[in-house]
């Protein structure tokens, strides 16, 4: 079965989704505690409907089995670790995923082993009972590492996705609500039970000693596997010990001796030698790639996941995911993104750090003839005319809520819907030509003393799937960088200024922009059709020559 690029090996796949099925059980659970605040009435009926999908025959297959294929994999990931080395994050929530199995037997045991065993009525009444108040320590503890070992792996999942940055503020006040909410939710319905005398279980205390006696042995059980989990990794880390040890040199780093077994990038964090992965070496993301300066055909083939990532970043030669490579070899290498201490802390948070596709308005500006208008004039005059004519365009741009992507000399390439997605993008960028056209008119005119002839721009817009990323930010270094775009959409925007100019227009805008915008084909009518190196089809271009026909097209769009 062939894993998407990015996504991670087969079996990283099944973890995650196996965790998606029980964050989304214990979020309604959570929830339904939290109507205890209301009254218990509210809670009980909540449960009745969660019930009556979880406790059908699939929805306990799918539940059950969601929790012991995600505790099985985490055990499995244990027993596979060559190193105990790891980010603090990765350690958090690996200790948070073995308390919840430990503390959550007990809990099932007296609520629906009950059923099973003793056809116990399960409502919410006996639950609250068996909880309140000898376990109402054990219990909160349970629901709030139940809660942040899950939003710990919902973060990271999606820290790299194109929309989670504008949901992040969102998504935390939930997070520490629900748990909250939840919390105070059960005691209360609890205390209320003691007060109006409904506190009751449906289990004898014999049952209940019965019961407790399954949980403990469950208990010891769990213990033993992780035990033997660690045992594994343990022998599998010093099981080595009598074969040869590699030398894994990194140029402009040190050298090190390991012995074969661990994934270079496990060497690289068994001997402290600064190593990027964001993803945690799970083969989601490609920031551990490394170019194998000697050594590569020592190196068995990319099995398919790591081939797929490496496709898809169009990887050079000699280049792998040292979270996928176990050298049995000496190699020479140099991770290709730095990932020491020097790293801004903020870098780590931006996913444009790393670079992420998505649909993107890219605009380029510039000014007709300007190497004639400079000629024979003072490089103050120049510099000055440049800077008037600069500072107006990108106060334009930024009015729109476009971001200037790089200046070059009277040249102007900016991005519109990077926040807001490629339509609202599309409609701010046409709505910036036409205050383009008229601060240039401002501009003439405060110029008019020093220029021969007015001023004009050529506008090229086009939008697609680019690739958006900080280029040059490196703490080593000390260059910062703003967002860039890369890819084709790039090219064809530039392209596009060529043919802005060449046919005498005040812009070439391409047909993905106008109909991404909304905006009313008929005022550009007809379309040009314009030949893209590259492309086997030509692309359909309105050149507008005033900004009339933009804004009667965006005005037929917002009257519709």
């Amino acid at each position: 079965m062939r894993t998407p690029p990015g996504k991670g090996p087969l079996i990283q796949q099944i973890r995650l989704w196996s965790g998606l099925i029980l964050f989304v059980f214990a979020t309604g659970h959570f929830l339904n505690h939290a109507l205890g605040n209301v009254s218990v009435d509210w809670a009980q009926t909540m449960q009745d409907m969660r019930l009556a999908i979880w406790w059908t025959w699939p929805g306990t297959v799918l539940l059950y089995g969601a929790l012991l294929v995600h505790v099985g994999l985490a055990l499995y990931r244990i027993a596979s670790r060559r190193t105990f080395r790891m980010p603090a994050w990765e350690a958090v929530q690996l200790l948070l995923g073995l308390a919840i199995p430990y503390l959550l037997i007990r809990h099932i045991l007296m609520t629906r082993g009950a059923v099973v065993r003793y056809d116990a009525v399960m409502d919410y009444q006996h639950e609250l009972s068996v909880l309140w108040p000898g376990s109402g320590l054990t219990q909160s503890l349970l629901l709030v590492i139940v809660w942040l070992h899950g939003c710990i792996g919902i973060h990271y999942w999606l820290r790299l996705k194109p929309w989670y940055p504008n949901w992040r503020g969102t998504l935390l006040t939930i997070a520490v609500a629900v748990p909250i909410l939840s919390v105070t939710g059960w005691i209360n319905g609890a205390r209320r039970l003691v007060l109006e005398g409904q506190y009751m279980l449906k289990v004898t205390p014999q049952q209940t000693a019965e019961l407790q006696v399954l949980a403990d042995a469950g208990r010891i059980v769990f213990f033993a596997l992780v035990l033997l989990a660690i045992a594994i990794s343990l022998l599998r880390q010093f099981g080595g010990l009598g074969r040869r040890p590699i030398t894994v040199h990194y140029l402009g780093e040190k050298s090190v001796r390991a012995r074969p077994g661990p994934t270079l990038l496990e060497i690289s964090r068994m001997k402290g030698v600064p190593h990027m992965s964001v993803c945690g070496g799970r083969a989601r993301c490609s920031t551990c790639r490394t170019l194998i300066v000697s050594g590569a055909s020592d190196l068995p083939a990319p099995g398919t996941t790591e081939q797929q990532v490496l496709q898809r970043i169009h990887a050079g030669k000699n280049v792998r995911l040292a979270c996928q490579v176990r050298p049995a070899a000496d190699l020479v290498v140099r991770p290709l993104l730095h990932g020491g201490t020097m790293v801004p802390r903020e870098g780590l948070q931006d996913r444009y750090r790393w670079g992420t596709e998505q649909p993107v308005v890219v605009m380029f500006v510039d000014l007709r003839g300007f190497t004639s208008l400079s000629e024979g004039r003072l490089p103050f005059d120049v510099v000055f005319i440049l800077n008037r004519y600069v500072d107006s365009v990108v106060r334009v741009i930024r009015k729109h809520d476009g971001m200037i992507d790089k200046v070059m000399g009277d040249g102007i390439m900016a991005l519109f819907g990077v926040e807001s997605g490629m339509a609202a993008g599309s409609r701010s960028a046409l709505a910036a030509i036409v205050d383009l056209a008229d601060e240039l008119k401002r501009v003439n005119r405060d110029l008019a003393a020093q220029l021969s002839a007015p001023l004009r721009i050529a506008v090229g817009l086009h939008g697609g799937a680019a690739i958006l990323g900080r280029i040059g930010l490196d703490g080593r270094n000390g260059v910062a960088s703003g967002l860039t775009a890369l890819g084709d959409v790039v090219n064809v925007a530039s392209r596009l200024e060529g043919v802005a100019k060449e046919q005498n227009a005040l812009a070439a805008i391409s047909l993905d922009v106008l109909t991404a915008s909304g905006a009313a084909l008929d005022p550009f009518l007809p379309l040009l059709k314009v030949p893209i190196r590259g492309r086997t089809a030509p692309l359909d271009v309105a050149c507008p020559a005033s900004p009339g026909p933009i804004l009667a097209a965006l005005d037929r769009a917002s009257a519709a």
